[in-house]
């Protein structure tokens, strides 16, 4: 029996010695939240990929499609851009390049054909027999005394001019430019660089922790665009270099936190880049 009590005692113990299990329990971090200029971002690299899509296969509709998407997001200057660089990525441009390719796609309604051709010698000889025939018709004709004809009447005077038609309407005011609304928020920060053969840009940002971080390096398809971001220790987080022009990196900070984006040029031709984020 003594023993029996001993080992109930330092059962209850160690029962209560142990933690309770809500302790024990791991503790799940939220969800990051995705911010609508997230997304917009993502719906840029979306349109940039349709529309070398349809570069490829020189389709005008998909060109259209993609500056529509283009057209519902806006986009903000972001510091350290280049001034004078267009950017990589516009519904204008676009538009012109499905424009010049519906051009070029269209069939001829017309095909002119100039030059000349030598008469052979029985149409000579018949034209030559039809001016002779013209000559001695003319000659009789000149013979014949000429008709009487009478004078003509005096033509009526001409009636008064109409009253000048009443000025146009004043113009109607221009159209609003830009994205009035749009589920992207103010939509992402948009920079644009050139960059050389082989040249890297780097710059710094500010992440906002539980926030979903999408990065986006938009080149022009003259050569390759590698991204890679790192913390401040040098460690790399992200790097997207799988060949070709618009790598994403998309990273969800668990603190705020300050980044290192680092763009590179891996081809042997300059090239334009625009890099946004949110």
């Amino acid at each position: 029996m003594p023993a029996l009590r001993l080992m109930t005692i330092l059962a209850l113990a160690l029962a209560c010695a142990m933690p309770a299990p809500a302790v024990l329990a791991r503790q799940v971090p939220p969800a990051p939240a995705q911010s609508p200029e997230a997304e917009g971002v993502a719906r840029v690299v979306i349109a940039a990929e349709l529309a070398a899509w349809g570069r490829a296969r020189r389709d005008p509709e998909a060109l259209s499609v993609a500056a529509r998407m283009l057209d519902e997001v806006p986009l903000r200057a972001g510091a350290g851009g280049e001034a004078g660089v267009e950017p990589v990525l516009s519904s204008a441009a676009l538009r012109q390049e499905a424009a010049a390719l519906r051009a070029a796609q269209a069939p001829a309604d017309e095909i002119v054909v100039t030059g000349s051709r030598i008469a052979t010698p029985a149409e000579r000889a018949r034209a030559e027999r039809e001016a002779r025939e013209r000559e001695r018709a003319d000659r009789e004709a000149a013979r014949q005394p000429a008709p009487f004809r009478p004078a003509p009447a005096a033509p009526p005077p001409p009636p008064p001019p109409p009253p000048p038609p009443p000025p146009p309407p004043p113009p109607p005011p221009p159209p609003a430019l830009g994205v009035q609304s749009s589920p992207f928020g103010e939509g992402p920060v948009s920079t644009v660089r050139r960059l050389a053969s082989r040249a890297s840009w780097s710059f710094e940002i500010d992440a906002r922790g539980s926030e979903i971080l999408r990065i986006a390096a938009i080149g022009d398809g003259d050569t390759n665009v590698d991204l890679t971001v790192r913390d401040a220790s040098g460690r790399v987080l992200c790097a997207d270099g799988s060949g070709d022009h618009y790598p994403v990196c998309t990273l969800s900070p668990e603190a705020p936190a300050r980044l290192r984006v680092d763009v590179v040029n891996r081809g042997a031709l300059w090239t334009r880049v625009q890099i946004l984020t949110n």
